[in-house]
């Protein structure tokens, strides 16, 4: 078992439940339940933003505010991406990553804004606007998406230039509605047949 392993099977135990998600990512803590204590997105919102908790229970109420927007048609779906949006100011690039990263995962047209303003940001860490860019990749199929991302193709920093590669490769992936990545050799042909 690798430590990686390790550690994620040990805060499982601690805490009673898993930490994988329905995103197929195992997350570095597992939302806030709603057991019985009925959260709010602002209660949430406040966790989330409040420095004086520990990340583990901020990251918590980010996870718990990004089960609240999927699946997209959920009517908490648009309040919880906007109070996920308040993340972007909090001190901590790591933070902000994440909420880049959460973003990604739920691929919502509601983050878009939040995300090109992240990634025009010239001072953000290069981690988080290189996730923006990533994340915007994933809504590669919404209107003006492609072009927000072809204007940050020269940019000075090699991680963002680079994730902007990447970014317009997903966002053709996304338009060309294929099932997979990469096919296999040889069992492209049979699933064609099918």
């Amino acid at each position: 078992m690798r430590d990686g392993e390790l550690c994620c099977g040990l805060m499982r135990n601690t805490l009673g439940g898993s930490s994988y998600s329905v995103f197929a990512s195992v997350d570095p803590a597992p939302p806030l339940l709603q057991t019985s204590r009925k959260f709010t997105i602002p209660d949430l919102q406040a966790t989330l933003l409040n420095t004086e908790l520990h990340l583990f229970q901020r990251y918590r109420a980010m996870f718990a505010l990004r089960d609240l927007a999927s699946p997209p048609d959920l009517p908490t779906a648009v309040p919880a991406i906007k109070a996920l949006s308040t993340g972007f100011s909090d001190p901590s690039p790591l933070f902000r990553h994440e909420i880049a990263f959460v973003y990604g995962q739920l691929s919502h047209p509601a983050s878009i804004p939040y995300l090109v303003s992240t990634l025009e940001n010239m001072k953000e860490a290069s981690m988080v606007r290189h996730e923006a860019a990533e994340a915007l990749g994933g809504l590669g199929n919404e209107a003006g998406v492609e072009e927000v991302l072809k204007r940050f193709l020269s940019d000075e920093d090699t991680v963002v230039r680079e994730s902007i590669e990447v970014a317009l490769d997903m966002a053709d992936f996304e338009r060309s509605g294929e099932l997979e990545y990469a096919l296999i050799p040889g069992k492209a042909e049979s699933v064609d047949q099918r």
